[in-house]
């Protein structure tokens, strides 16, 4: 039997190799002790993304982040200016810690020869604000942000766009 191997391995990076759950505790404090609507805040932001792209826009995901916690925060009698609430996304998005499990199994994958690409909606700086953070730049071939390609995941522009920059 005859097993092709993937030439590069692309990662999705906010929840899947970087942990949100320490950021509930700074989304609380923001939204007045409501931790829990966090995922609401993460799903409406995410939907949002999706719309902009769709539309045939691109406005930068701390902005996107930015007006969804605001609209959550309204939803819930709860106030937070523009400025406040893109501090509170740029803080809490670029200090996530890695998952317990992900150092390991990058080591693992980088051993078994694998190319690996960080692939996320973040923007570039924040990316890389991102890794430095949370130790992951060394573990990484390539970072890449849809910010270059101006449309969001999971269209399929998108992940062309990626394959294309990596040449597979």
């Amino acid at each position: 039997m005859n097993t092709l191997k993937p030439k590069v391995l692309f990662f999705d990076v906010n929840e899947t190799l970087l942990d949100l759950s320490p950021v509930k505790k700074q989304f609380g404090i923001a939204l007045g002790g409501r931790e829990d609507l966090l995922s609401l805040w993460f799903t409406t932001m995410l939907q949002y993304s999706l719309v902009v792209s769709a539309s045939g826009q691109y406005k930068p995901f701390t902005h996107i982040g930015a007006a969804t916690l605001q609209m959550v925060a309204a939803n819930h009698d709860i106030v937070i200016s523009e400025e406040e609430a893109r501090k509170i996304i740029v803080a809490a998005m670029q200090n996530l810690p890695a998952h317990p499990e992900v150092k390991e199994a990058l080591t693992q994958l980088k051993k078994a020869g694998y190319k690996l690409v960080a692939f996320t909606n973040s923007s570039n700086e924040g990316l890389k604000n991102q890794f430095k953070n949370a130790g992951l730049i060394t573990y990484f071939d390539d970072l890449l942000s849809i910010e270059d390609s101006g449309k969001f995941k999971p269209f399929t522009n998108t992940y062309v766009w990626g394959a294309h920059k990596m040449g597979v």
